[in-house]
C-alpha cells in the first residue's frame, strides 16, 4: 500500500473517531447535568440521616435517559464504526469499574467520589486522545485533579463539591464545546 494512501485511511479513521464522540456530546452533557446538583445536593444534605440517598436516584435516572438515547442513536447512525467500538468497550469497562468501586466503598465506608472521577478521567482521557478532541483532554486533567484531592488532600465532608465542581469543568464544559462544534456553531 502506498504510503499516501495509509496516511488517507490514518486520517479518515481519525475524523471518524471525532464524529463518533460528538455524537456522544449529550451523554457527557446529560451526565453533568445530573452530577454536578446531585453532588451539591448530597453536601446540604450532609446533615440528614440520607445525604447519599441522591446518588441511586440519579444513577437510575440517567442510566434510563442514557440507555434510550443510545438505542435511539444506534439505529439512527446505522452501522458502527471503529470509532464507536472503541467508544462502546471504554465507557463499558468504565460502567463496569464504576459498579466496582461504588460497591468497594460502600463495603468500606469511604466515599466513592475520588475513585469515580479516577475512572471518568480515564475513560474521558481515552476518548479525547483517540479523537485529538482537547477540551476532552484538558477535562480529563481536571476529573484527575479532582480524584488526587479527594483521595490525598480534601477532607470527605468536602468530596461532594470537589466532584461536582470537577464534573463540572472535566464534562460539562467540554460537552457543551463539542456540541457547538457537533451543530455547526465553532470550530
Amino acid at each position: 500500500m502506498e504510503t499516501s494512501k495509509s496516511i488517507e485511511i490514518i486520517e479518515n479513521m481519525m475524523k471518524e473517531s471525532k464524529r463518533s464522540l460528538m455524537r456522544n456530546s449529550f451523554f457527557f452533557i446529560l451526565w453533568a447535568a445530573l452530577l454536578v446538583p446531585a453532588g451539591l445536593m448530597e453536601f446540604f444534605l450532609k446533615e440528614t440521616n440520607f445525604p447519599g440517598l441522591v446518588w441511586p436516584v440519579v444513577g437510575i435516572i440517567g442510566g434510563i435517559i442514557s440507555t434510550i438515547y443510545g438505542r435511539k442513536e444506534s439505529s439512527r447512525a446505522g452501522v458502527g464504526t471503529f470509532g464507536d467500538r472503541i467508544t462502546a468497550y471504554t465507557w463499558g469497562a468504565f460502567g463496569f469499574a464504576l459498579i466496582w468501586s461504588i460497591a468497594f466503598s460502600v463495603k468500606s465506608q469511604y466515599p466513592p467520589h475520588a475513585m469515580i472521577l479516577l475512572l471518568a478521567g480515564l475513560a474521558t482521557f481515552i476518548n479525547g486522545g483517540i479523537s485529538n478532541f482537547k477540551p476532552f483532554i484538558y477535562g480529563a486533567v481536571i476529573l484527575e485533579l479532582g480524584a488526587i484531592a479527594c483521595g490525598f488532600f480534601v477532607e470527605p465532608v468536602y468530596h461532594s463539591l470537589v466532584f461536582s465542581l470537577s464534573i463540572l469543568i472535566g464534562y460539562l464544559i467540554p460537552g457543551i464545546q463539542l456540541r457547538k462544534i457537533e451543530n455547526g456553531q465553532a470550530q
